[in-house]
């Protein structure tokens, strides 16, 4: 396991995030409180990189609030705490409710992003739609589409 540790300017220059997004994240309890050097100053292992990289792609991609990644995360955290407890469970019975458990945990962050994606084609669409009729009274008025 490798012990390899960034400074806050290391993760800000790899990340494309500021200090204080760093610092923020940490503070709401998205990231874990990292290691300190002897004067203070912030250090990030690979695991905390990782889950930045995560959470950054969750409101990028998504568009996901604090709170919305908050959730994810959490589930994320018990889907790992379920995947734990099934491995270390020799119980038919207790594996196959693990499993539920799973599954429902995976579903209700499927249903998310699927909600999220019909919101987003919803609004495209209206966008689409404006774009359309503004080119129709472009044509219509003469002005051409490239203007």
């Amino acid at each position: 396991m490798a012990t390899d540790k960034w400074s806050v300017d290391d993760v800000t220059r790899q990340l494309g995030v500021t200090p204080r997004t760093l610092h923020y994240y940490e503070e709401v309890g998205l990231i874990p409180a990292c290691a300190r050097t002897a004067g203070g100053h912030r250090l990030y292992d690979q695991e905390t990189i990782d889950k930045l990289t995560h959470i950054l792609r969750l409101k990028e991609y998504l568009g996901y609030s604090l709170q919305e990644i908050r959730g994810i995360l959490d589930a994320e955290d018990d889907i790992e705490r379920l995947r734990m407890s099934y491995h270390s469970s020799e119980d038919q019975r207790e594996r196959q409710v693990i499993l539920d458990e799973c599954a429902q945990s995976l579903d209700g962050i499927v249903r998310a992003i699927d909600d999220k994606l019909d919101r987003l084609s919803v609004m495209r669409r209206n966008f689409q739609e404006r774009l359309d009729r503004c080119r129709q009274l472009q044509k219509e008025s003469g002005v051409s589409e490239q203007s």
